[in-house]
C-alpha cells in the first residue's frame, strides 16, 4: 500500500509539474530557464522531430551524464524514467489540452496572471516530488538534492542552479536570435520558485507523511 501512494504520489507530483511548465511556456512571458533551453534547442535543431518535448529529453539526457560525472552514483540513471516521462508529457499538453491557448489572443495581464498560476503549480509539483525521495527525480531534482548536502537550504540551491540555467538560456536565445521564451518571467520564476518550494514543504510534508 506504502509503495503505491508513494508511485501515485510520484504520478501526481509529475503531471502537475509538465503541465505547469507547458502553461508558462504558452503565455510567452519568459519561460523558465530549463524550459527556455528545451525551446531554443527545438529552434535550433533543423527537425521537425526536435519538438520542446524531445529536445527536453535530448536536454535531460546530457544532465544525468553530468550528474553521474559529478555524483559518481549509479542510482542517478534513475531518472532517465522521467526525462523521458516528462519530454512525452509535454508534447501531450501541447497538442492535446493546451493546443488552443495563444498568447496573442489574449492581453499581457492575462497571460502574466497565467505564468504566475503554472509558477506556483510548479513550485507544488516540486515541493511533492522532492519529498518523494526514494522515488526517480528528475535530474535537476537530483543534483539538488546532492547541492543541498553542502548548501543546507533548499531554495538557496535551487536559485543557485537556475542561475546557471539561465546564462545557458540566453546564449541559446542569441544564437537563435529569438527571444520569445526570456523574458520578465524568466527571471521571476528563477528566483521566486526557490521560495515557493519552501513555503509548499511546510504544508506537503506534514500532509504527505514518510514516504521513504
Amino acid at each position: 500500500m506504502k509503495l503505491f501512494k508513494k508511485i501515485m504520489t510520484h504520478v501526481v507530483g509529475f503531471s502537475i509539474m509538465t503541465f505547469a511548465v507547458s502553461l508558462i511556456v504558452k503565455t510567452e512571458q519568459g519561460a523558465f530557464p530549463y524550459d527556455a533551453i528545451s525551446y531554443y534547442l527545438s529552434e535550433l535543431i533543423p527537425n521537425d522531430f526536435f519538438t520542446i518535448g524531445m529536445s527536453s529529453i535530448l536536454f535531460g539526457l546530457v544532465w544525468v551524464l553530468l550528474n553521474f560525472a559529478i555524483i559518481k552514483k549509479p542510482y542517478v540513471f534513475w531518472s532517465l524514467i522521467i526525462v523521458f516521462g516528462f519530454g512525452s508529457l509535454m508534447d501531450l499538453w501541447f497538442k492535446y489540452v493546451l493546443i488552443h491557448y495563444s498568447a496573442a489572443g489574449h492581453d499581457m495581464w492575462f497571460n502574466a496572471s497565467m505564468a504566475f498560476v503554472g509558477l506556483i503549480l510548479l513550485g507544488f509539483s516540486l515541493s511533492i516530488i522532492i519529498t518523494n525521495k526514494t522515488m526517480p527525480l528528475a535530474p535537476s531534482e537530483v543534483f539538488l538534492v546532492h547541492l543541498k548536502k553542502f548548501i543546507k537550504k533548499t531554495w538557496v540551491a535551487k536559485v543557485a542552479i537556475e542561475a546557471v540555467m539561465i546564462t545557458i538560456a540566453v546564449t541559446l536565445a542569441f544564437i537563435a536570435n529569438d527571444f520569445i521564451q526570456i523574458g520578465w518571467f524568466t527571471l521571476v520564476s528563477a528566483f521566486l520558485l526557490g521560495p515557493i518550494i519552501g513555503q509548499f514543504e511546510k504544508v506537503v510534508v506534514p500532509v504527505l507523511g514518510d514516504l521513504s
